[in-house]
This record gives structure tokens, sequence and C-alpha cells, in this order.
């Protein structure tokens, strides 16, 4: 099983669409869709409502160790272009001080980057890396459920110091997550056969 959180409609309508994710329900305030292989939760903006999407999905679930876990969604960034992909090597949480590593067992042509969550949108980009405002809270639950290799977080720059989030608009966002797709697929793919080999190392010895 994969599961995917996203934060905002306009980020999950790609992903809804491209994954053919039709069964729709609604648990504890949150939308999810689903398909035979996949669950998509939209959380709302913000770490507290990623945390609480991710524990609910993951309930719904009955997750294991070997699901895997992808967080999709904008960032900006203080040097990067808008439309660059980035997988987060670092999150860290900037009320808190704390930070995960996630272990990136997989060869993918994804940038890599520091991903700092802030409760506000952030507008002056002091750090050379990405900011979200989901990523250490659902990053922090999920790995809960899931060994930390197969928890990932993957974000697109839709903001920087040149073009500020004032101009981020929800077809503006839905695009950056269109032109991701085969980034996001080929991530997804090294997710599975993780997770699988995963499932095969800690299978219990026949006999």
């Amino acid at each position: 099983m994969i599961n995917l959180v996203v934060a905002l409609p306009a980020e999950a309508r790609p992903l809804i669409a491209h994954y053919r994710l039709t069964d729709k329900t609604t648990r504890g305030g949150f939308r999810i869709y689903r398909n035979a292989d996949m669950s998509l939760v939209i959380s709302g903006p913000g770490k507290v409502a990623a945390a609480a999407a991710t524990a609910l999905l993951a309930g719904c679930n009955n997750a294991t160790e070997q699901a895997a876990w992808l967080n999709i969604g904008i960032a900006g960034h203080a040097t990067h272009a808008t439309g660059q992909s980035l997988l987060a090597h670092r999150v860290s949480d900037q009320a808190t001080g704390k930070s995960w590593y996630p272990p990136q067992l997989f060869d993918l042509a994804t940038t890599t980057s520091s991903l700092l969550t802030v409760d506000t949108p952030e507008s002056s980009y002091h750090h050379d890396l990405a900011y979200d405002m989901e990523a250490s809270g659902y990053y922090a639950v999920a790995t809960r459920f899931s060994s930390a290799e197969l928890v990932q977080c993957f974000k697109v720059v839709s903001d920087n110091r040149e073009h500020s989030t004032a101009t981020i608009t929800a077809e503006s966002c839905a695009q950056l997550i269109t032109r991701a797709l085969d980034e996001i697929d080929a991530l997804l793919g090294a997710l599975s056969v993780l997770a699988q080999e995963h499932d095969s190392w800690h299978a219990t010895p026949a006999g």
C-alpha cells in the first residue's frame, strides 16, 4: 500500500486523476481517495492538520511497517526556480528545532534539499533551503507506522525571492504538481520496490 498525504485540494487533483483514485470517503473531516494500491488524504494546511490526517489514514488502512508514505506538495525556496522538484533529505521543524533525516536508499534524478516546516508562510527566505507548513507533522507521525526509509517528502517549488507566495493560485499549484508527475511516478516506483524488499526481509521463515 502507498499512502499519499497532501495539504491542498489543488495539489491532490492531478494525483487523483493520474492514479485513478475513485473511491472517495470522508473520515474525521478529512477527504480520502483510494484505489486498490494507493490511498490519498487531503489534510488542509499546517503541521497539526498533516499529523492528524496521517494518523487517520494509518488507522483507516491498518498500516503496517511495509507501507510506503509520501507527502507531496508545494514549497518555497530561497534560490531554486519555480517548478523545481525536490526530495527532502532533512525535515526540520522551525518551532521546536527538531530534525529528521529520511534515509534514501534509491538512486533517483530528483534534486534533494533540506526542508523547514514553518507555522506561517515564509516571505524572507533567509536560508538556502525549502519551506513548507506540513512536513514535520506528517513525518513525525508516519514514521510511527512505517520504517523511516519508506517515509519521504516530495515538494515542488512554487515561490522564491523573485516570485512571492502572492503569485500562487489553485491553478498554478495544480500545474506544478502535474508537471512533476513523471518524477513522482519514479519515486513511488522506487518506494514500492523498497517496501517489497522490506517485506521479504521481515517475513516469518517458513516451517
